[in-house]
């Protein structure tokens, strides 16, 4: 009898121990406790493919407001440039050509406003999806809490010394002590993750209210760029009526694209010196594509090789390439393999990238409202080397010489 009492006082104390140090081996799932029913992992926010999305999502958030940074730095430059300029230089080619960068940067950082907007809308209904389940959640926990609460009411807290002057075998008693310390265990989970999912909720809910902000930030600066885009086109249309109407005007201007063509050639041949001095010539597989090159674009010829009417400025000039009408927005692509020696604004061109195809051969992209390519880097035939919104400029150079890109194209 005196060994029975001692076992059972040991066994007490350990029981009475483990009601209050942290379980060894994973507690009971929380449905066998409650009676609630097994919760689905499929629904828990850590396994869910959402989560994954609304990281790869915050990541382009990211690039995009970088992008966005770079952009508005540029159109910053711009415009600074252009309050620069002397009241004798208000219909000169630079003036045009500031117009012009102005105008598709506006446009670019335009569309890469909405792209964030877009960006930042998904996110919000993600969140709020986030925190509907959550809200399922908190409220199922505080369903199973609130059960356990009446139960303890009703029924009373059965306390250690209780369950085992209620019993009547030493294996009764291990029973219901083990059976209490799983349902401790249990409660104390379930407080755990109630006020672990109020937390939560808090959380995407400041998520929520800041995206939600930041939305219609980019909304009021999609507003306001689009006023300023207007009035950059306002403006160049006055410059080129002025250019087109005013004879000395579009003289001037005419003598401008005339010195311009001049330092695009100086500037291929310092790219071609350069060259030469960093490296032995290779040979060229472009010379035997004469007749077969793809185009640039698709699109309509609307100038040609030769003397032609500028198709912007509506002056006389010497067309060294071809001209292609293009769709806003078209992709352009490089019509043979190369390296990218140049990829920059060039006064009387606008956007230019400059792709050495070996050889003494160069392609020249114009009038560019994007650029997508890095300088220095190899592309090959069909790499997209940036977008055109009103028509493509293209040239072929051999040694420096312009030669019609119409003998070269396919027919």
């Amino acid at each position: 009898m005196n060994h029975r009492i001692l076992f059972l006082a040991l066994l007490l104390a350990t029981c009475a121990q483990g009601l209050t140090q942290a379980p060894a081996e994973p507690p009971l799932p929380l449905h066998r406790l409650t009676g609630g029913t097994e919760p689905n992992p499929d629904t828990t926010m850590a396994a869910t493919p959402e989560t994954l999305s609304a990281e790869q999502l915050d990541q382009q958030i990211r690039q995009n407001q970088d992008q966005l940074e770079q952009t508005r730095q540029r159109l910053a430059e711009v415009e600074n440039k252009l309050g620069d300029l002397s009241d004798k230089e208000q219909a000169s080619l630079a003036r045009l050509a500031s117009l012009e960068e102005q105008i598709g940067l506006t446009r670019s950082y335009l569309a890469k406003l909405r792209a964030q907007a877009a960006a930042r809308s998904t996110e919000i209904a993600q969140v709020a999806r986030q925190i509907e389940q959550t809200s399922a959640q908190a409220a199922s926990r505080k369903q199973a809490l609130g059960r356990r609460l009446t139960a303890i009411y009703k029924y009373g807290q059965l306390s250690p010394l209780a369950a085992l002057l209620s019993t009547r075998s030493v294996p009764e008693v291990y029973r219901k002590m083990l059976y209490l310390r799983w349902v401790v265990r249990a409660d104390q989970r379930l407080a755990a993750e109630l006020s672990e999912l109020d937390l939560q909720l808090s959380l995407q809910r400041s998520k929520l209210l800041a995206d939600q902000t930041e939305l219609e930030r980019l909304q009021q600066e999609q507003l306001d760029q689009q006023t300023k885009l207007s009035a950059a086109i306002a403006a160049e249309s006055a410059v080129l009526k002025k250019v087109r109407n005013d004879k000395d005007a579009g003289q001037a201007l005419q003598h401008q694209l005339t010195e311009s063509t001049g330092r695009l050639q100086n500037l291929l041949a310092d790219l071609q010196h350069r060259k030469e001095n960093a490296q032995p010539v290779a040979t060229s597989r472009f010379e035997s594509q004469r007749g077969s090159l793809p185009w640039p674009l698709k699109g309509k010829v609307i100038a040609t090789f030769g003397s032609q009417v500028h198709p912007r400025y509506k002056t006389k000039t010497s067309n060294l390439g071809i001209d292609i009408k293009a769709e806003p927005g078209t992709p352009v692509h490089a019509v043979a393999a190369g390296r990218i020696s140049y990829a920059d604004q060039f006064m009387g061109y606008g956007n230019l990238v400059i792709i050495d195809n070996g050889g003494g051969f160069y392609t020249l992209y114009a009038n560019l409202t994007e650029m997508s390519a890095q300088v220095g880097s190899q592309v090959a035939a069909g790499t997209k080397v940036g977008t055109a919104s009103d028509y493509l400029h293209f040239e072929i150079r051999k040694d420096g010489k312009s030669v019609d890109p119409m003998d070269w194209l396919q027919p």
